[in-house]
């Protein structure tokens, strides 16, 4: 009762995760079918499909799907051919593949895809070698690679089958340096191939990686402990785990284990939680695991010395992922002092929301608290501003950044004024040249005013001149007429002259 009531104040309260067990169990509704070796697998529409299977008694055909949003199981269409041990792997349409295990007769190399759609079955081309107790993962290039297994000649298998879903076809990859079976294989969060545990005449706890891309295999850190017939899963938090499983070959023979153990590849090491909660509540082996799309991981059916239905819920811890934070306007930049600056920014944060700001200045240190806010207070100078947001789990983001350039006023600035008083000296000397010209002005216009005067003197003179030419020109006419007239007299009165003076001389 303590787990659940702990699991669900962690759900309620992200920030409060961190003290809480991971993975913490919780049960759920049993499977109707009790069974162990069966194909189990998440579905692209939400549901948990246990196909096929082992219980003691039959290998069956009989396939059950789980919804965990209810809580409930249906029954759906039967595989073709009954199987337990068998490999499954999801293609990128969402057709589930069950690849080969044994049948009633022993190792079948049948490959059934289920498509959930249509709830129906076809067969695919066989895996080249029959193999029971293999496990498969499906690579980031969308093939299936089936790994390990027992098979006849090959009691430990090293083999690495590769399926291609989108041409029906098979190729084989390098030999897997270990060669076991009953093992858990899982692509890991770096798109390798995971390889785990197993049995190889005894439980192995040696894991090896292959890399799809230049088809080889390398050694990892080994199990804390060898097992095998375990459940292995890549949890909500890129983690991958290795829950339940024993150290017996035999079918439905203990030991039968609790324990959930942790796989980092980033860092390429093993934890074991150490509360309480974190053990599986039904210890068991020949059990499956399954991340849901619900981000829970289900372990499922199983056998610890009867074959059982038990269906069993983990909740994971999430690390909280820090928001982040984004800048996205400040104006104007460059401003003034006692300039209005708008500071615009926003946060996000993938997996909670946003519920503080705060922006602070290299200069004045915090000056805002809001996503977006104005400031005219702002120093002069150059400020390294820096906003960051806090999320719902008092996390802080890593701080955005940005310059803001506040200059004085114009009026400040030294050169403005030497300009303002250099420009105040040459308006008063332009002043000066004005006034002189405006003098110059006024002496162009008396001189204007004199010449106008001596104009009209000179005019007068001359019309005055005009006149006494022409009086003086009358009088010469007058005098010359006079001459004339006196000189013609004079001639008249000498022509008349000598004949007065021949008188006789008597006389």
């Amino acid at each position: 009762m303590m787990s659940l009531l702990t699991l669900s104040f962690a759900q309620l309260m992200p920030g409060f995760a961190v003290d809480m067990p991971s993975p913490s169990w919780n049960t759920k509704t049993h499977m109707p079918t009790s069974r162990g070796q069966a194909a189990i697998i998440t579905g692209d529409d939400g549901l948990i499909y246990v196909m096929g299977g082992y219980n003691d008694s039959a290998v069956l055909s009989v396939v059950e799907a789980y919804d965990p949003s209810t809580d409930t199981w249906t029954t759906k269409t039967a595989m073709p051919e009954a199987t337990r041990g068998a490999a499954v792997a999801k293609d990128s349409d969402g057709i589930i593949y069950v690849i080969s295990g044994t049948n009633a007769t022993g190792y079948t190399d049948t490959v059934q895809a289920y498509n959930s759609t249509s709830n129906t079955w076809s067969t695919k081309t066989a895996i080249p070698t029959a193999a029971w107790m293999a496990s498969a993962a499906t690579g980031n290039d969308g093939k299936i690679y089936v790994i390990g297994g027992e098979s006849s000649g090959f009691f430990f298998s090293t083999k690495t089958q590769i399926y291609d879903p989108s041409t029906d076809t098979w190729t084989s990859g390098t030999d897997m340096p270990t060669g076991r079976s009953e093992l858990g294989v899982v692509k890991g969060p770096d798109g390798l191939i995971y390889a785990m545990g197993g049995y190889a005449g005894s439980a192995l706890s040696v894991v090896e990686a292959y890399y799809p891309s230049t088809n080889l295999w390398i050694t990892k850190t080994s199990m804390p402990s060898p097992k095998l017939e375990f459940g292995l899963v890549l949890g909500p938090d890129k983690k991958i785990y290795a829950i339940g499983g024993g150290t017996n070959y035999g079918n439905n023979a203990g030991p039968f284990y609790d324990i959930v153990e942790i796989y980092d590849a980033n860092t390429d090491t093993w934890t074991i939680p150490g509360w309480l909660e974190s053990t599986m509540p039904t210890a068991r082996k020949e059990l499956g695991a399954t991340l849901g799309n619900n981000d829970r991981i289900y372990a499922i059916g199983g056998a610890n010395g009867t074959y059982i239905s038990a269906n069993e819920e983990a909740y994971i811890v999430l690390p909280n992922i820090s928001p982040k934070a984004y800048i996205d306007s400040i104006t104007p930049n460059p401003a003034t002092r006692g300039e209005t600056i708008i500071f615009e920014g926003h946060g996000s944060d993938s997996d909670g929301s946003v519920k503080a700001y705060k922006w602070r200045s290299s200069i004045d240190g915090t000056i805002g608290t809001a996503a977006t806010f104005n400031t005219s207070t702002l120093t002069i100078g150059t400020h390294t501003v820096y906003f960051s947001v806090k999320d719902d789990s008092d996390a802080w983001s890593e701080e955005a950044m940005a310059i803001v350039t506040v200059n004085k006023p114009i009026t400040e600035d030294p050169l403005y004024q030497e300009l303002l008083s250099l420009n105040e000296t040459m308006n008063n000397q332009i002043d000066d040249l004005s006034q002189q010209n405006d003098d110059l002005a006024d002496n162009v216009d008396a001189l204007s005013q004199q010449n106008t005067n001596l104009t009209d003197k000179v005019n007068n003179l001359t019309q005055k001149t005009d006149l006494m030419t022409l009086e003086l020109l009358g009088a010469s006419v007058v005098i010359i007429v006079l001459v004339v007239v006196t000189i013609a007299v004079t001639y008249q009165s000498k022509r008349q002259s000598p004949a007065r003076t021949r008188r006789s001389p008597s006389v």
